[in-house]
């Protein structure tokens, strides 16, 4: 089984994570009511996943390990997508923003390979109510094609067009980049993530196929 960033991994046991007891206490919390951690860029040696654990504030972040024996369950941002999970959400949950937004950019992402990360992936996937009034959308897409500047311009004007930031992320493995900075074109470089951590390249389409 491979494990990418933004998958969500439901844990068997949160207490017996590398580092339960030491964790904060709100992460501790957090996972007691949701056992559930998100993959991170990383190593998976020795059979252990990189994982990060989240608050339901936005500084709340937390690093651990999670060993391949304890995962229940793993989901990916493609397949929130696949199903259409948004959809299920309770009818309150519906009327925020990120929820109505979802409507509107499914058909105009349909002929890409993309997903759904960030507070809204994570609600979509644990129940716990993580979507705010000014919550940005993030989108992970797979096996995308190279675009131009303008092309890439053109599709983010399209995606933001409905009162939500749209955070997309091209990715290849475990290295993505944010189609954003690449559009604004600020510098001649772009920054990349990837296992190893951030670099700037000035071909951020062939660096994330070669890293």
């Amino acid at each position: 089984m491979a494990f990418l960033p933004h998958d969500l991994i439901q844990v068997k046991n949160v207490e017996k994570l590398s580092n339960f007891e030491s964790l904060p206490q709100w992460a501790q919390n957090s996972l007691q009511q949701a056992p559930f951690v998100v993959v991170r860029r990383g190593q998976q040696n020795n059979g252990l996943i990189p994982v990060g654990i989240r608050g339901c504030l936005k500084q709340q972040r937390a690093a651990s390990f999670v060993g391949v024996d304890l995962i229940e369950t793993k989901t990916t941002p493609f397949e929130l997508v696949q199903t259409q999970k948004w959809l299920k959400v309770a009818a309150t949950r519906k009327e925020l923003p990120v929820f109505q937004a979802l409507r509107e950019v499914f058909p105009i992402l349909q002929e890409y390979q993309w997903g759904i990360g960030g507070s809204c992936g994570y609600e979509l996937v644990t129940g716990v109510p993580m979507v705010n009034l000014n919550s940005d959308l993030d989108i992970i897409v797979k096996n995308f094609p190279v675009i131009s500047l303008s092309e890439a311009r053109d599709l983010l004007l399209k995606l933001n067009q409905f009162k939500v930031h749209i955070d997309m992320q091209v990715t290849n493995g475990q290295n993505g980049f944010s189609l954003e900075e690449y559009a604004n074109d600020r510098s001649q470089t772009t920054l990349i993530k990837t296992v190893n951590g951030p670099e700037l390249t000035k071909n951020p389409w062939l660096a994330i196929t070669q890293k």
